[in-house]
C-alpha cells in the first residue's frame, strides 16, 4: 500500500492520541473524558466565597425585580387603555342621549357618526345601538375582543 504525503498509519494516530492524554498518577482514578483532578483537595469542588454568594443573591433579586416590574408595566398599560376605551364609550353614549332618542325607534349607527373624530387606538369598529330609548355602545377591539357599555336611558 502506498502512502500519500500527509497520511499516517492508524498505529501512529493511536500513539499521538495516547501521548496527548494526561497521565493518571497512582492512587487516583481516571475521570470520564481523561481529565485529572488538580489543585488543593483535588476534589474539583469550588469554594463559594461570601462575595460570590452576595453577587448571586443580588443577580437573583434583580431578575425577580425585573420580572415584577415588567408585569406591573403591562398591567398599567392595559389599565390605561381600558380607561380610555370606557371614557370614549361614555362620551359617545352621552352624545346620543343628548339627541333625545325616541322610545318607539330602534336603530344602530357607527360611533363616528354620533361623535365625530378618530377612534381610540386598538379599536377596530364601534357601533351605537338604540332600542326603546336605551343607548348601548359596542366596540370591536384587536385580538377578537369586545367592549360593551351597558344600555342607559335618558331618564336615568
Amino acid at each position: 500500500m502506498s502512502k500519500h504525503p500527509g497520511q499516517s498509519s492508524q498505529k501512529a494516530q493511536s500513539r499521538q492520541k495516547d501521548q496527548s492524554r494526561p497521565k493518571v498518577q497512582s492512587g487516583q482514578k481516571a475521570r470520564p473524558g481523561g481529565s485529572v483532578p488538580s489543585g488543593p483537595g483535588a476534589g474539583g469542588v469550588r469554594e463559594v466565597t461570601p462575595e460570590m454568594r452576595a453577587r448571586t443573591a443580588r443577580t437573583f433579586g434583580l431578575v425577580v425585580l425585573g420580572f415584577v416590574a415588567g408585569i406591573a408595566l403591562m398591567v398599567a398599560v392595559l389599565s390605561a387603555q381600558g380607561r380610555a376605551l370606557r371614557e370614549y364609550a361614555v362620551r359617545v353614549q352621552s352624545a346620543v342621549l343628548a339627541t333625545g332618542p325616541s322610545v318607539n325607534v330602534s336603530y344602530g349607527q357607527p360611533c363616528v357618526d354620533a361623535l365625530p373624530g378618530a377612534l381610540p387606538s386598538g379599536v377596530l369598529s364601534c357601533d351605537v345601538q338604540v332600542e326603546g330609548g336605551q343607548v348601548s355602545v359596542l366596540m370591536q377591539l384587536e385580538r377578537e375582543r369586545q367592549f360593551r357599555l351597558p344600555a342607559r336611558g335618558a331618564q336615568e
